[in-house]
């Protein structure tokens, strides 16, 4: 049996590394959400356009979904800054997945143009809105030399979805049509932020408020 006089026991490989690069539960459990959600997002929403024409809906319906998507990622991270201090940072994610789930079900269960501009409120800016309470997590539960780490972990991880999305999307389109392929990619898209918003749940502790 160990006495208190023993040296702690030498951390693994694997410790150090996820140490280095600020890997602890909670963050994990965020980038985790960032990849399932960002995955979906991007593999439906960049096709918006063709879906759009497809169902009858022009060049101002184009217009205006890009219109949105400026106006709204700037509304939103004010509103996602604000929803985070009020609600905490597990609480304000459930909501934002909830809202771009929503979004999501609208596009797929109503194919009218009108509706998918109406559903494409609730979850075009789902990065934005959520951005705060990502980062406001990584400030919270990591220590003062690891948030620029967290932070840049953040910003890889982010790339992930960006870059696989729109080929899934593609690959979608491909198989099933400008239509059916959409809706197919919405409803993945649904899925992908289910299962991330259970393993948000799952992963993620509420830091303590700090004095």
């Amino acid at each position: 049996m160990p006495s208190h006089g023993d040296p702690p026991a030498p951390e693994s490989a694997a410790g150090r590394w996820l140490r280095f690069l600020g890997l602890q539960r909670s963050t994990v459990g965020v980038l985790a959400m960032v990849v399932l959600v960002g995955m979906g997002e991007r593999m439906s929403e960049r096709f918006l356009p063709i879906y759009l024409i497809a169902l009858g809906g022009g060049a101002l319906s184009i217009g205006l979904l890009n219109a949105l998507d400026h106006l709204l990622s700037a509304l939103y991270s004010y509103l996602g800054g604000y929803l985070s201090d009020r609600l905490g940072t597990r609480r304000s994610l459930v909501l934002f997945n909830l809202v771009a789930m929503a979004g999501f079900l609208i596009v797929i269960l109503f194919p009218f143009w009108q509706a998918v501009i109406a559903g494409a409120v609730l979850f075009i800016s789902w990065s934005s809105v959520s951005l705060p309470a990502t980062m406001g997590l990584i400030v919270r539960v990591l220590p003062a030399g690891k948030r620029i780490m967290g932070a840049s972990m953040y910003s890889l991880v982010n790339r992930i979805p960006m870059a696989l999305g729109p080929i899934l999307g593609g690959f979608c389109i491909a198989a099933w049509g400008e239509r059916d392929g959409v809706r197919v990619a919405f409803g993945a898209a649904l899925a992908l932020a289910l299962a991330g918003l259970v393993l948000q749940q799952a992963m993620i502790v509420e830091p303590r408020s700090k004095p």
